[in-house]
């Protein structure tokens, strides 16, 4: 099944008013490689993140460097180095899952299993996306609940389960409108992946309403040249083949 990956780029909140010489550095290399990042700059988000890692020692905030360079390197389809950052993230965060990182665990466990999925390395996938769920059954609203129910839901979809994937994705959805992500780029995601499974049910009517809303999203919120509006419109090509 055709999916979309989008992943949350987690940003520490830091005044840079009080901040030493060392964390101001931090902060202007990290966050400059956060926006190349996100503008699709990735060749300049790699090097302004590699001076962020220089510049600090903290791994609270080492942790949201090795993430944004994890993700990086997976749109740059540089897998192996992509691997070797999310688990850094990982196990900086796993180190103090009662502490105030744990609450970030989930977001690098869903970023590692993205990777693995987008990889090709199923069979890592789904134990991924289960252990984020578990870190998260307090807080059952959260984004990275709604992350991991998409990323089952396509598990459950690439092996026939078609059912199961739709249900997921409907909890996925509802995860994000009870969060208040209504128009949020995660809840685009749900819908487009619920879009696509529709169509391949053949229930056009359903495809269509899901795929209108996911529009809606994106022409709010992206750029008409992001990646994932263009999976949107080729999922929307698709249906009208159906319809036709």
């Amino acid at each position: 099944m055709k999916r979309i990956v989008l992943i949350a780029c987690a940003a520490a909140l830091i005044t840079p008013v009080a901040a030493n010489a060392d964390l101001q550095l931090w902060i202007s290399y990290h966050f400059q490689g956060v926006e190349a990042y996100e503008d699709g700059k990735y060749a300049d988000a790699k090097t302004l993140l590699t001076k962020a890692h220089v510049e600090t020692c903290d791994e609270y905030r080492l942790a949201f460097t090795m993430d944004t360079a994890g993700l990086t390197h997976m749109a740059l389809t540089e897998y192996p180095e992509a691997e070797k950052c999310f688990k850094a993230a990982l196990d900086l965060r796993d180190a103090d899952e009662c502490g105030d990182k744990s609450r970030f665990v989930a977001a690098s466990l869903n970023n590692l299993a993205d990777l693995h999925y987008v990889a090709g390395n199923k069979d890592k996938v789904e134990c991924l996306y289960r252990r984020a769920l578990e870190i998260n059954k307090r807080d059952c609203y959260s984004v990275e609940v709604g992350r991991s129910l998409n990323g089952l839901a396509l598990v459950a979809a690439d092996a026939g389960n078609v059912a199961e994937a739709e249900n997921l994705l409907k909890r996925a959805v509802r995860v994000h409108y009870m969060g208040g992500r209504s128009e949020h780029p995660y809840m685009a995601t749900a819908l487009t992946n619920l879009g696509i499974l529709y169509t391949e049910q053949g229930k056009l009517a359903e495809a269509k309403d899901a795929l209108r809303k996911a529009k809606h999203i994106h022409d709010e919120v992206l750029r008409a040249d992001h990646p994932d509006v263009a999976i949107r419109l080729n999922a929307e090509a698709n249906l009208r083949a159906k319809q036709a």
